[in-house]
């Protein structure tokens, strides 16, 4: 399209009139207390074939502090402690705050729910955990090393046939970054030999402690967060090599190692899904906070679950579609589906959520609008509107400030849906690029991602909008 033009709104009554049409639709700090989920190595596990020996966590909670609390500096309480709990679908910590609105219970399943010393005892039944369970997802492991988990193919398998919301996780043997390269490179072919790759949740790389023996030597994993910086970049960087978005590549570990081995800004800003038990999770989360995932017990009973190791590992996981209002910003959310290529975005949780449920990737709160409660006290001329367009010939959405671009596009066969969100006229710049590959417009307020992408074909636009 052209120049877009701009639109101001002249008297109260146009505003209240996007108001009932908008409400129709739709990150480290240097130190922190950390005290229930202890980090301690395991006594060494002796390898007989030189290879790394299969994990279980390389971390417990102890006796004492399963019946323990922590108090607001995460020291240790001797009271009988209070567990996070589900209720009408939200997610509480001990202490009745919420963690998560419109959470996501999301299991992490490996070989030791199905197999026992290297023996398949009993098969998930995929079916009861679908229908049973209330679980929203599951996080797969895939291998550790570059061994593969023995059930993943079954699982994988399993959870496409039945479209359960899936991730990935993989246990680092790394010790330095070639070696954490080589799993990266492992673990893309392995995903893609399986079709793994339309993931709802993120390939977590898993960073814990462990120690091995092998023909008299001790390997243990790194104490140095600047080595464990090289060896995420590293395993990131041959994923991305192999074509796994940036976005999708994140961290799991427990918040113990967050505060020492794994403290730098880059892990943290990488680390959403921390594992721990107790009252509440203690990591301040400064950069995951949409989206964080809590693993909070290693002893819930699922459905269908029912082998050598019946209790597993729970998640309670930030649902991205309902966070970062506020009481004057609508977060618009930005959304991809991999099998089109192309970007949706919506200010609507309940459209963004029945998105992610078919399978579009949850991108990023990509701007901000005007909340629908701040619009009566706005003036008249503090906001523009923007237009909302679909075209049902190649699937395509058009957001655009311009009403002449609203209204020829209509004209020519586009479904024009009103007015999706009201942007400000000062505050970040909204960038817009058009892709002539597939009539996709972009909006973006990241700089330099509307410069690189002319690289790739796309055209840049100038200025769409403003955010909040």
């Amino acid at each position: 399209m052209g120049k877009l033009t701009e639109m101001h709104f002249n008297g109260k009554a146009v505003i209240r009139a996007v108001a009932a049409a908008v409400s129709l639709l739709m990150l480290v700090p240097a130190s922190f207390a950390v005290a229930d989920t202890v980090q301690s190595p395991e006594a060494s596990v002796e390898s007989t074939d030189g290879l790394p020996p299969n994990p279980r966590h390389s971390w417990e909670t102890s006796a004492s502090q399963s019946a323990s609390s922590l108090d607001e500096s995460g020291s240790l309480s001797l009271q009988a402690s209070s567990s996070p709990y589900w209720r009408n679908g939200n997610f509480y910590d001990g202490k009745g705050a919420l963690f998560a609105a419109s959470g996501m219970k999301v299991a992490d399943i490996s070989e030791w729910q199905s197999y026992s010393n290297g023996k398949l005892v009993k098969n998930i039944d995929w079916n009861a955990v679908k229908g049973a369970s209330g679980v929203n997802g599951v996080i797969l492991r895939v291998g550790y090393s570059e061994t593969l988990d023995k059930s993943f193919a079954y699982n994988i398998k399993e959870v496409k046939r039945l479209g359960i919301p899936y991730g990935i996780y993989h246990f680092s043997y790394a010790t330095n970054a070639s070696e954490a390269k080589a799993e990266g490179q492992w673990v893309a072919k392995t995903l893609k030999s399986y079709g793994a790759t339309n993931l709802a949740y993120p390939i977590f790389y898993d960073l814990e402690s462990w120690s091995w023996k092998s023909n008299g030597v001790t390997h243990t994993s790194p104490s140095d967060p600047a080595t464990n910086q090289a060896i995420f970049n590293a395993f990131a960087s041959a994923m991305k090599q192999a074509g796994f978005s940036d976005n999708s590549l994140r961290i799991y570990t427990n918040a113990y190692r967050l505060q020492h081995e794994l403290n730098t800004d880059a892990l943290h800003r990488r680390a959403s899904w921390v594992a721990q038990y107790g009252t509440k999770l203690q990591y301040p989360y400064p950069y995951n906070g949409s989206d964080l995932g809590w693993q909070y017990t290693d002893a819930a009973s699922v459905a269908g679950i029912s082998g050598p190791q019946p209790k597993i590992d729970m998640s309670a996981f930030r649902n991205p579609c309902t966070q970062g209002a506020t009481s004057t910003k609508r977060p618009v959310y930005r959304l991809f589906n991999p099998n089109s290529a192309k970007h949706h975005y919506t200010v609507s949780s309940q459209e963004c959520q029945v998105l992610v449920n078919l399978g579009w990737k949850f991108e990023t709160t990509a701007f901000y609008g005007y909340q629908t409660s701040a619009i009566a006290k706005l003036h008249d001329s503090d906001v523009k509107a923007v237009f909302r367009e679909y075209n049902p010939n190649d699937g395509n959405h058009n957001f655009t400030t311009s009403v002449i671009e609203h209204e020829t596009l209509a004209s020519k066969g586009w479904k024009a849906e009103d007015i999706a969100w009201l942007a400000p006229l000062k505050g970040t710049t909204v960038y817009r690029l058009y892709n002539a590959y597939n009539g996709e417009h972009l909006y973006t307020t990241d700089k330099n991602e509307y410069n690189t992408l002319p690289r790739y074909g796309w055209r840049q636009e100038g200025t769409a909008w403003m955010s909040l």
